[in-house]
């Protein structure tokens, strides 16, 4: 009995506190349910369409009183989404550069296209400027002072050279998902460039984005596919190389001319209609301008504004332009939202995370920055070194024939395992082959081999050395547990500004992500060899090294090889992700697919990367047992 009353009292008390917690900072109790739905906005990656989506959301939320939220993917996928009404609304719809999957939803009525945002873009092959006239300020010398069009590059190809294969030029081409995609490949033949240069598949235009930046902060040379607006081009000086004049006759015969400007559309999944008429009606009026794009994003980058002051910059700055979109009242309701200033001496707790607001990421770019600044031929030194091993090693793989190489495939799983998964293996192996993926694999095999490899020599002597020591092994747990649940996503970014793109950066990456269970596996299992069995050692006179090399490792190789097993899979799941920075081999595939929507072509590639994976696994972990066994 007394303890109910005690309850109630707590209870009571409680209750008591919210409403104190209410009139005091403006918490509210509970907040009001709307009948109108929440409506969905595509985010395509690039930041001009979450600006965009940012002012509308902002007008439609303020003004007409609808809850809103953001989808990101792909261009395809985003506009799959529109199409299919997991997405509302998509602001900035490239409408050439996805036109397989945007006509098409045009066409069946999924997709309804409200207004033009913009349509006086351009796009093409852009250098820096200060590869035709040189940097004074940089001290920066033109590389190619002659360049002016297209049709000049040829005369240029060693001022762009690949670093994966130095006898070619190196051309960025656009994301594999885009239109523009198709179109640079087929120009690149009908001015004959493939000869001098290689076109080079960037993976993802957040790659792209990447390759620029890094090239244009060390003032290296750099050409490639970009289009205006962005805010790259609002920030770096950029130089839009010329091309024959637009004309339609041209442009079908093999795209030997400028790009046409892109309508860039508003475009809502049919049901909008029904569903938010008003927003509709506002959302034909929209309209603004490459010009006013670039203005927003460079606004961005050089005030270091986060994306809620740059569109309170916007609705200040561009007033007349926004008010002519929506009703008077509509706009009066957004500016008194806008406009309100909040009571200062009261703090609202539902905001208390932003207002204070730690930025981590802020000082590990700058030690990106000052590493890349003090340190680029360190760098540039293990790039070339990282380059040779995987060179050396494709070419081994590929100097075998395919046959001997399936044979040799066979051998192995029935030696390590069983005659009949030496078959299985085999049948596996001639699969990818028969699929045309032989060369990918190839690739693939050299990339997860190279980082599992050096992985192998940085990762045990690490994890030794935490069995010896216990205050490293306390400063290393940290790192490794970091390591290990850090989204593999975030290492491309750091391998792509000190090594570019392609498969330099993509070693890199796999080695991060994949080295944490060899160093952690091989110090658990020198730390879990008896200290009888080393008392005996050391009482028979043997030294420290002879008891690592003859007590030691041998008792915990079971232990290190499964390590090393675990790499081996951590190495193998990474350089698929690694072909959004230019990797390639099978991962590519993966990417194209997923990008095109290309069922078939992602099964094969997918399935390729299952057999290749199941090899590579039971054939470790058969080496691991046996060793266990011993």
């Amino acid at each position: 009995m007394i303890i109910r009353i005690l309850e109630k009292k707590y209870v009571f008390l409680f209750i008591l506190t919210i409403l104190l917690l209410q009139s005091t900072f403006g918490m509210p109790v509970a907040a009001k349910t709307s009948e109108k739905p929440k409506l969905i906005f595509a985010d395509a990656g690039w930041d001009s369409i979450r600006v965009h989506n940012e002012i509308a959301a902002a007008i439609i939320e303020n003004g007409y009183g609808y809850k809103t939220d953001v989808l990101t993917g792909s261009s395809p996928i985003v506009i799959k989404g529109l199409r299919q009404g997991d997405i509302d609304i998509c602001m900035e719809a490239w409408t050439d550069n996805i036109i397989d999957v945007y006509q098409p939803g045009i066409v069946k009525g999924g997709i309804l296209e409200l207004s033009v945002n913009y349509d006086d873009n351009a796009q093409g092959l852009y250098v820096p400027t200060y590869v035709i006239k040189g940097d004074k300020e940089r001290g920066i010398e033109p590389s190619a002072p002659g360049l002016k069009s297209i049709k000049d590059l040829p005369k240029f190809w060693q001022v762009f050279k690949d670093p994966d294969n130095p006898s070619q030029g190196r051309i960025y081409g656009a994301p594999p998902n885009w239109v523009a995609d198709e179109i640079l490949r087929t120009k690149m033949e009908t001015y004959d460039l493939q000869e001098e240069y290689d076109y080079f598949n960037p993976g993802s235009d957040t790659s792209l984005n990447t390759s620029i930046v890094s090239a244009y902060e060390k003032g290296e040379p750099w050409v490639g596919y970009y289009w205006d607006p962005t805010w790259i081009t609002g920030k770096y000086d950029l130089t839009l190389l010329e091309d024959e004049p637009y004309a339609q006759e041209k442009w079908e015969a093999g795209y030997a001319c400028e790009f046409p400007g892109v309508k860039v559309t508003v475009a809502v999944n049919k049901a909008m209609v029904e569903k938010a008429p008003d927003v509709v009606a506002f959302l034909k009026n929209y309209k603004t301008s490459t010009k006013l794009n670039s203005e927003f994003l460079a606004y961005m980058q050089e005030h270091g504004a986060d994306m809620d002051k740059t569109v309170d910059w916007f609705f200040k700055e561009y007033e007349d332009l926004w008010t002519s979109w929506v009703p008077k009242e509509v706009a009066n309701q957004v500016k008194a939202t806008l406009g309100t200033e909040q009571d200062q001496s009261k703090i609202d707790i539902n905001k208390f995370p932003e207002a204070i607001s730690i930025k981590l990421g802020i000082y590990v770019e700058k030690l990106v920055d000052w590493l890349t600044e003090h340190f680029q031929g360190f760098f540039d030194w293990l790039a070339t070194g990282v380059k040779w091993i995987v060179t050396w090693i494709r070419s081994i793989l590929s100097f075998i024939p395919w046959f001997i190489f399936i044979i040799l495939i066979f051998l192995l799983g029935w030696k390590m395992v069983h005659w009949k998964a030496g078959l299985g293996y085999a049948l596996m192996t001639f699969i990818i082959g028969a699929l045309g993926l032989w060369n990918e694999m190839i690739l693939t095999l050299s990339i997860v081999l190279t980082g599992v490899i050096i992985s192998i020599i940085i990762g045990i002597p690490i994890g030794i050395y935490m069995a010896y020591n216990n205050k490293v092994e306390a400063f290393m747990k940290p790192l490794l547990d970091g390591a290990q649940t850090m989204p593999s996503f975030v290492y491309l970014i750091p391998a792509m500004i000190f090594f570019g793109l392609g498969t330099v950066p993509a070693v890199f990456s796999t080695i991060i992500y994949s080295m944490p269970p060899c160093i952690r596996l091989t110090n658990l299992g020198i730390r879990r060899v008896p200290t009888e069995m080393r008392e005996a050692a050391y009482s028979y006179g043997s030294s420290t090294w002879q008891v690592l090399t003859k007590v030691e490792l041998p008792q915990a190789m079971s232990t290190i090889m499964a390590g090393i097993n675990q790499t081996t899979m951590a190495a193998m799941s990474m350089v698929v992700i690694s072909s959004m920075i230019g990797a390639k081999g099978l991962g590519e595939n993966v990417l194209i697919a997923i990008n095109r929507t290309d069922i078939a072509m992602g099964f094969d590639s997918g399935i390729s990367i299952v057999f290749l994976a199941i090899i590579i696994d039971r054939i470790t972990q058969r080496i691991s047992n046996s060793q266990e066994n011993n």
